[in-house]
């Protein structure tokens, strides 16, 4: 299975503006949930913000016309929109995976404030996000589509912002149709969650036996 190499498709296929105006956004998120209620530009903000939205309805395409197949002619179209490792998502945090081994995967990344739950830590849904998204690409290695079936988070320790997190995810076992994974968040050199879960293909997609 190929990682998604997001940034460098997008720059290929003529798409280095949006790439960099999703930066943009993904930064003007963050200054959002940093904004003083009472700030005096909230007025200029709005008016500002309103000339955008208003170049964008007349060039956004209908919903539908973006539920793509991942695996289909605009596979990379899908990849790069992700919530969590699509680059042209603001949404996604910085999360780019390589693999590590036959059928694991491993990424880093930094959250900040759009991504916290308790003070100074990362919001547990995130965390199991981020969890269910790697692991999914491990099961990704052995069939080409699987849904993820059942996912048991431990949240070892509160996950920090503002620090560097290492993400691991591999095959622990295949059984039939069943591919059985895990997964894990380190921080500091200490493993602060961690997973296991359930992945299945599609009935008529039977998984290769490694």
């Amino acid at each position: 299975m190929a990682l998604p190499d997001g940034g460098r498709q997008v720059r290929a296929a003529g798409g280095e503006k949006l790439l960099d105006a999703a930066g943009q956004v993904r930064e003007l998120l963050d200054a959002m949930v940093r904004l003083p209620v009472g700030t005096e530009v909230a007025q200029e903000l709005g008016e500002r913000l309103e000339g955008v939205l208003e170049l964008l309805r007349g060039a956004v395409a209908e919903e539908q016309e973006m539920v793509v197949d991942p695996f289909g002619e605009r596979g990379s179209e899908y990849m790069d929109r992700s919530p969590v490792s699509g680059v042209l998502n603001p949404m996604a945090p910085p999360v780019s995976m390589r693999m590590d081994g036959q059928s694991g995967v491993r990424t880093t990344t930094r959250l900040g404030l759009p991504y916290q739950g308790p003070p100074g830590r990362v919001h547990g849904g995130w965390v199991a996000t981020l969890l269910d998204h790697l692991m999914g690409f491990a099961a990704g290695t052995v069939a080409q589509w699987i849904f993820t079936r059942s996912l048991t988070v431990d949240y070892d320790h509160a996950v920090p912002l503002f620090e560097e997190l290492e993400l691991s995810a591999w095959v622990e076992e295949i059984d039939g149709r069943k591919i059985w994974v895990r997964g894990q968040i380190e921080a500091g050199g200490q493993v602060v969650a961690q997973a296991r879960g359930l992945w299945v293909p599609p009935r008529e997609s039977q998984p290769e036996q490694s």
